[in-house]
């Protein structure tokens, strides 16, 4: 069989206008997206979050949503399950995160060599969140920014570079300060 033009844009076409059908509502078009792409973009999100994470079906089911919410942006540079893997990329990522960031002082206190980490009774958790408090204390507010900006909030030098207009290379020799100072200070801390 020969491929003619018409044969060739025929499943992009289809599948543009399957979206396009299910962003107006036809819950037909909906089913027939969702079986068409979710198995890949369910294993995509595995592996990005981790087999067993609880947010895979999550990150899925939002990608979902964003793409019919968004499918009038959808410009047809690319087929739309490239454009679905595109979001359940972004939505994974951010879920990951957004479950780092949250769990940033837990995180800090066991870099700084403090309390047991989420599964501590609360106090301790508390008690150990103070003391990273008090030890990023002895950082000047450079060192911290950066400090805390990296190691705490998981931004990347580029970002930082972007927040703070401050070049990559320095931010690196900041980082490496912070953490020389850091570990000066627990150094004190376990001689004293």
């Amino acid at each position: 069989m020969t491929r003619t033009p018409e044969t060739v844009q025929k499943p992009k076409d289809d599948e543009r206008a399957i979206l396009r059908r299910a962003a107006e509502g036809d819950e037909q078009a909906v089913r027939q997206l969702y079986r068409a792409h979710a198995g890949k973009l369910h294993r995509h999100a595995a592996r990005i979050l981790g087999p067993s994470d609880p947010d895979v079906e999550d990150v899925v089911q939002q990608a979902f949503i964003a793409a019919l919410d968004g499918a009038q942006r959808f410009d047809g540079r690319s087929s739309v399950q490239t454009w679905l893997f595109g979001i359940v990329t972004r939505r994974a990522l951010d879920a990951a995160r957004s479950r780092w960031r949250r769990q940033r002082f837990s995180r800090l206190a066991e870099f700084v060599g403090f309390g047991g980490g989420p599964t501590a009774p609360a106090d301790h958790r508390y008690q150990a969140g103070s003391e990273a408090e008090r030890l990023l204390g002895v950082l000047p507010p450079l060192l911290r920014a950066v400090f805390v900006l990296h190691d705490v909030e998981g931004y990347t030098f580029a970002e930082i570079s972007g927040l703070t207009e401050v070049s990559i290379s320095t931010l690196h020799s900041r980082l490496l300060a912070a953490r020389k100072r850091l570990d000066e200070a627990l150094a004190g801390d376990s001689d004293a």
